[in-house]
């Protein structure tokens, strides 16, 4: 157990003076918060676990510069949610990071493999997932907790070098490192207020006018989370803020008919959410957003869809891959609304199968099909 600021640091140089492969994971809580709180980050340098308790430690910058120091091989399975903690608790972006389970659907497993699947498959050992549930920043942690938490970690340089008996020496290496920076990317990308609302599923369903009081809708909660640390839903729910934006009430007691809008919702919020609605029935309408139109409604969506996906298995075989990890249907969408720019936005980033590993045998491809698909 490393519970100090001066066994963090003695246990960091260590690593930095010897340490080429390190495993490593995180517990955290977030069930009611909107930034994950770090309850444990367990290590394994080869020879021993380390499990450090987050709680009374303050000075992480000898951590830090392991986690960036990119001679250092970081293991981890499944590194989304863990990058996301080191970025809110730790403010660092690490380097050299290896994801097994990334890796795995390289090596011809399945993809999205579970750490309990890699372990039995590479090791023959069977972990116990019964303290999955555990709140991590209660203290005492008991035995039970602290032997599941060591094992997340325990195994996963064994499963690197299986996995690395495979893929070294391939171009399959480049492809996965590809995939997990592009995680990271993802999880660094900075949230624009002004945009969020873009990212409501039922948002197409609007009039312009609604977009406009949705937008505020969505600003205003995201910023509340934000600034309460409170999961966005534990705010006001999404379908709420939808059906506001649909029927824009202009009182409390109008506000509190709206189906499946809670009590407590009103009383916190009542006012800052009619306040939001006002200013979004203001905006002039030419400043609207313009109605959403989804991909599958454009006219010769399933010829184009299903053309583009003959397209994508060519290059799935090309590259040596299965197609559902070369491309999703999310990515053919992708695609088809860049090419037909279904929204204002939707060119503001290059499609997933025309850039990196993939659009090297995709993105040719799939213009010479569209433009032919054009004529």
């Amino acid at each position: 157990m490393i519970t100090t600021n001066a066994e963090l640091s003695e246990l960091s140089a260590n690593i930095a003076s010897k340490v080429e492969l390190l495993a490593i994971d995180t517990e955290f809580v977030r069930e009611r918060s909107y930034y994950p709180a770090l309850g444990l980050i367990q290590i394994f340098d080869g020879e021993s676990v380390y499990l450090i308790d987050p709680l009374n430690i303050t000075e992480w910058q000898s951590f830090v510069d392991v986690l960036e120091n990119d001679k250092i091989i970081k293991i981890i399975h499944s590194c989304s949610e863990d990058i996301e903690v080191f970025k809110t608790a730790l403010k660092t972006r690490p380097k050299a990071m290896y994801d097994t389970q990334v890796a795995e659907s390289f090596c011809g497993g399945q993809n999205a493999a579970g750490l309990a699947v890699l372990v039995e498959k590479y090791t023959g050992v069977k972990l116990e997932k019964g303290q999955a549930r555990t709140n991590w920043l209660k203290r005492p942690l008991t035995s039970e907790q602290l032997t599941y938490a060591a094992s997340d970690v325990l195994y996963l340089i064994k499963v690197y070098k299986a996995q690395m008996q495979v893929l070294a020496d391939t171009q399959f290496m480049d492809y996965a490192k590809q995939d997990v920076e592009q995680i990271i990317d993802k999880k660094f990308q900075v949230i624009n207020l002004d945009t969020a609302w873009r990212d409501i599923k039922s948002a197409w369903q609007l009039t312009p006018r609604g977009l406009a009081v949705l937008k505020e809708l969505v600003k205003w909660r995201l910023e509340v989370a934000i600034k309460k640390d409170l999961a966005v839903n534990f705010v006001v729910k999404e379908r709420t803020l939808v059906l506001l934006a649909e029927r824009r009430p202009s009182s409390l007691s109008s506000l509190s008919n709206v189906p499946d809008i809670h009590p407590m919702e009103v009383k916190r919020h009542g006012r800052a959410m009619l306040e939001c609605i006002q200013r979004g029935k203001q905006v002039e309408e030419e400043a609207c957003p313009a109605s959403i139109k989804r991909v599958a409604e454009v006219s010769g969506y399933k010829k184009y869809y299903s053309s583009l996906k003959k397209q994508v298995t060519v290059g799935a075989d090309r590259a040596g891959v299965s197609i559902e990890l070369f491309a999703s249907k999310r990515m053919i969408n992708q695609v088809l609304a860049y090419h037909w720019q279904v929204a204002p936005w939707s060119r503001e980033t290059l499609p997933e199968l025309y850039s990196g590993w993939r659009g090297e045998f995709a993105k040719e491809l799939l213009l010479k099909r569209l433009s032919e698909l054009d004529e």
